[in-house]
């Protein structure tokens, strides 16, 4: 009866402490309503979280909160709302609130407060991958992040709890051991201020690490230390600013781990952590928790070295029993196994071997139906890659019909394109070979517009000079002894006027072509020799013929190559007052050309002149008699027979025409 009646207390207990949250909560809100203070309103939102922590009303009330802070830039507040709401969301591994939320802390936070707070979750979030099957994929992750993680302590600290967490949770805890116990001893290299939540969260899991490797009594040393330290950090920072904070939650865990290990505790240590559990029992109200409470109970019953309480330890888990066919069905085989071994212990058969019984049917019951939901998934998984693959051949079917589409219309605009584009090629070649024509008609025409106006002007200074020594030839005013002077100059200026109008004949014939003139084999030596004979020699010129006096056979035009032989003499005694004028020639035998050269002493030409002189109509003295075509002439001539005509700028003395033909 009294353990009927202490179930009741438990469970009266219960019911008046969810009342009273839902009385605190009620008056909370009611007092949020009527305050218009911000920080009072921060107060209000930080009690409803702590007091609805585990249903989805906390977040609502943590993001109030951070909002309320962020009106009045309470930096400290706003990142106490949002590091609790990064904590839940790695608890249940929302990656995308996980995000959202650590990029507004990283907007608030300075570097210190970043450099506490990222490596912490760091090491929560891996430990929620490992244990929401991503267990290979994180490790593998952390391990391609090892070199990058920062070199502070608090990147240390993550590096070794991480790397002994992916031992621990493949079951090598030996291993494990070494990196947990170096994390927790760099916790106390950090500020005080900032070392309680990795130490509370490293002991933790070194506090299984050492019970999964036999160390039982080291276990229990550390995890008193925790104790010690969460009850501390409670009286100090939370008891009287967070009056609904959550403790017992976290220390029912501690406790629980306390009376797991009861073979290694005092009667004293066992006595007073068990009457812990049972204070905090009596304000449960989730199942959750209350199932940790009742698996306690069982335990320190069953085991407590005093006396061992079988009918207290049944009743502890019948209510197991009770709360498992909505929590975790799964372990009820195991509960009412438990059951049976209890009544075993008090000699109590039958219901030892019913509770037995019913282990069984239920395990054979939820084999069955592990059974037959694994089938119906297999045969969803099966209908579904039936869908799926239907799915992916029309997919494929409609995107090769696309693909056939789109490589025909591809051919048609690439043809296109190439039609438009030696369209437009052809049309730009015309274009630009119109414009050079018309380029080369505008040049024509100005040339032939220069050509005209040289012409005239170059013509009529010998025609003046004939029309105006005729008339004075009937003049009989004029002495007769001057007029005997004038048929002399009329002569002059019509043999002026003759060679000209043969030099344009002559220059006409050879521009209207560039075709090699007709040649055949000619001794250069008579050519050079008579054109030296027929010069009008001047007094005061020494005439050098400076030539072998063997023959030199070559093929050329013998009529312009005279003429032009002939043009550069002339040119050279008409600019040559004093000196010598020379005639020469050189063969090279391996170039196989001959070079011939008219070199002078007179006044010489300019260097920025030495193409100038080519042009047609060009003098550069214009007091000296000519027509100017003489060397355009022989350059035309020149350029015919396939050779070059230029200027030497080496000689110095006056000037030096140098004529390169081919021998052959």
């Amino acid at each position: 009866m009294r353990y009927i009646l202490t179930t009741i207390f438990i469970s009266i207990s219960s019911i008046l402490f969810a009342q009273n949250m839902t009385q605190a909560t009620d008056s909370l809100l009611h007092l949020l309503n009527a305050t218009a203070s911000s920080e009072k309103k921060i107060q209000i939102y930080r009690d409803l979280a702590d007091i609805s922590i585990d249903a989805p009303d906390a977040k609502t009330y943590l993001l109030k909160m951070y909002r309320e802070a962020e009106k009045i830039n309470d930096k400290k507040n706003m990142l106490d709302a949002l590091n609790d709401i990064v904590t839940g969301a790695i608890i249940s591994y929302n990656k995308d609130s996980i995000i959202k939320y650590t990029e507004y802390i990283k907007k608030i936070a300075t570097t210190e407060e970043k450099e506490r707070l990222l490596p912490f979750y760091h090491i929560r979030i891996f430990e929620s991958q490992c244990f929401s099957d991503q267990k290979e994929t994180a490790i593998k992750e952390e391990l391609n992040l090892l070199d990058s993680i920062n070199d502070n302590v608090y990147g240390k600290i993550a590096s070794a709890y991480t790397m002994g967490f992916s031992f621990y949770i493949h079951g090598q805890f030996d291993k494990a051991l070494p990196h947990l116990e170096n994390a927790l001893q760099l916790t106390k290299t950090i500020p005080e201020k900032d070392r309680y939540d990795y130490q509370r969260y490293i002991t933790l899991n070194l506090c299984f690490t050492y019970a999964q490797t036999g160390k039982e009594k080291e276990s229990i040393k550390i995890m008193e230390n925790l104790i010690n330290l969460v009850e501390l950090k409670y009286k100090t920072d939370y008891e009287k600013q967070r009056p609904f904070y959550k403790i017992e939650l976290y220390l029912l865990q501690y406790y629980s781990f306390m009376i797991g290990n009861l073979p290694y505790l005092t009667v004293e240590q066992a006595q007073d952590y068990w009457n812990r559990i049972q204070i905090i029992g009596k304000t449960l109200t989730n199942d959750l928790d209350r199932y940790n409470y009742y698996l306690c109970a069982n335990n320190y019953y069953s085991n407590n070295r005093i006396k061992k309480d079988y009918p207290r330890a049944i009743e502890a888990n019948d209510s197991l029993i009770r709360i498992a066919k909505t929590l975790a069905p799964v372990n009820l085989p195991g509960l009412y196994n438990i059951n049976s071994l209890l009544y075993e212990e008090i000699k109590d058969y039958p219901n030892a071997l019913k509770y037995l019984k019913i282990s069984h049917q239920i395990q054979d019951s939820l084999t069955t139906d592990a059974a037959h939901k694994q089938l119906n998934e297999l045969q969803v998984k099966y209908d579904l890659n039936a869908l799926n693959n239907e799915k992916t051949m029309l997919e494929i079917k409609n995107k090769q019909t696309l693909l056939i589409s789109l490589s025909i219309l591809l051919i048609i605009v690439i043809s296109i394109c190439t039609y438009l584009y030696f369209s437009w090629k052809k049309e730009k070649r015309m274009k630009m070979e119109l414009k050079v024509l018309h380029g080369k008609a505008q040049e024509s025409e100005k040339m032939k517009q220069a050509f005209i106006n040289s012409i005239c002007h170059e013509i009529r200074t010998p025609l003046n000079a004939i029309v105006g020594f005729s008339d004075l030839i009937m003049n009989e005013d004029i002495d007769a002894e001057m007029r005997r002077e004038f048929p002399a100059e009329i002569q002059k200026s019509t043999v002026l006027l003759t060679g000209l109008v043969n030099s344009m004949l002559e220059v006409a014939n050879l521009d209207v072509s560039e075709e090699k003139l007709p040649c055949e084999a000619a001794d250069l030596k008579d050519i050079c020799t008579q054109e030296m004979e027929l010069l009008n020699k001047k007094p005061g010129i020494e005439y050098i013929l400076d030539i072998a006096p063997e023959s030199m056979i070559i093929q050329t035009n013998v009529q312009y190559l005279t003429q032009v032989i002939g043009h550069l003499l002339n040119n050279a005694n008409k600019f040559t007052e004093k000196g010598c004028i020379t005639l020469s020639y050189e063969a090279d035998k391996q170039q196989e050309h001959i070079s011939i050269s008219v070199t002078d002493t007179g006044c010489g030409i300019p260097k920025e002149k030495y193409e100038e002189v080519f042009n047609r109509f060009s003098k550069l003295d214009t007091f000296v008699p000519g027509n100017g075509l003489g060397l355009y002439l022989c350059r035309l001539i020149v350029k015919r027979l396939a050779g070059e005509i230029k200027i030497d700028p080496s000689y110095a003395e006056g000037t030096r025409m140098v004529v390169t033909l081919p021998i052959h």
